[in-house]
């Protein structure tokens, strides 16, 4: 339906659209994202916390509206610092943007956007144990934990973010570009490689964060896991190194291998048709 050139259009350089327009993109991408592999989410959860994987539909979209909200409005913050860090860094366009500062713009993004990301999870984690609404989830927990409940988990969740999105916005198109450029890949096989090659990379190194913080985040009421360093000790004297605090990562990297692949294609697919103009003067 798109062609190629349609495609690659979409611009993986976010300087080029105004803020507005980066945060529609970021949530469009975010929300048509979540809808395709939002089980992978799920299981990565359940293995983390020990529980059981569930194929019942009714559990298993448990938490979905929450969900798309969170990668949507998340995404929707990591477009819009990452254009504004990529004018920055270039001062307003006047300088290019080489790999390294659109790296550097995405990390950035990232670490602002782990503070939201982090309520959204805590609510959708919530949802996914016990049930509830986006809305009864954080009343119930300031209720019976007190607001400084909703900030459980965030400073993991905020170095998670920072590696992740560096490698979304930064390392995959970076790697796609230049696999397209070099040797000549189409645009579809060269943002796979880069997704999978960026999934790997930052998969593992942020995956003991991202354990801790679904623990932590699991467990407001404190039972088990009281705080980031308390919880990587009992993970590791449980389970040890490797099944403790890389629990979960074969879904993690599935999962985050998609979402590359997805959150890319979708910017590429949408931006030239909900921004035109923006596109046009862009490519000129």
């Amino acid at each position: 339906f798109f062609s190629e050139k349609a495609c690659t259009m979409g611009g993986d350089n976010l300087g080029r659209l105004s803020p507005g327009e980066n945060l529609a993109l970021g949530m469009m991408s975010g929300v048509c994202c979540k809808m395709t592999n939002y089980p992978l989410l799920v299981w990565k959860n359940q293995s983390q916390q020990g529980l059981a994987l569930t194929t019942n539909p009714k559990l298993l979209y448990r938490g979905l509206p929450m969900a798309c909200l969170n990668l949507g409005g998340t995404t929707a913050v990591q477009f819009w610092f990452t254009g504004f860090f990529q004018k920055l860094l270039t001062e307003g366009g006047k300088k290019p943007l080489t790999s390294q500062n659109e790296m550097l713009a995405a990390f950035l993004a990232g670490a602002c956007a782990g503070v939201p990301c982090s309520l959204l999870e805590l609510t959708m984690i919530q949802q996914q144990r016990f049930g509830g609404s986006m809305f009864s989830v954080p009343q119930r927990l300031v209720a019976d934990q007190g607001a400084r409940s909703l900030t459980r988990g965030m400073l993991p969740c905020t170095g998670r973010e920072s590696l992740f999105t560096m490698a979304m916005l930064g390392l995959c198109p970076v790697i796609q570009r230049e696999l397209k450029d070099t040797y000549g890949l189409s645009n579809d096989t060269a943002l796979a490689a880069g997704a999978l090659s960026a999934s790997l990379f930052s998969a593992t190194l942020s995956h003991p964060m991202d354990t801790i913080k679904t623990c932590l985040q699991g467990d407001v009421e404190q039972v088990k896991y009281t705080n980031v360093r308390s919880t990587a000790q009992s993970l590791v004297e449980e389970y040890g190194v490797a099944k403790g605090l890389f629990k979960g990562l074969t879904w993690r990297v599935g999962l985050i291998t998609t979402t590359f692949f997805l959150i890319n294609r979708f910017k590429e697919v949408i931006a030239p048709v909900a921004f035109p103009v923006k596109e046009e003067k862009a490519s000129a």
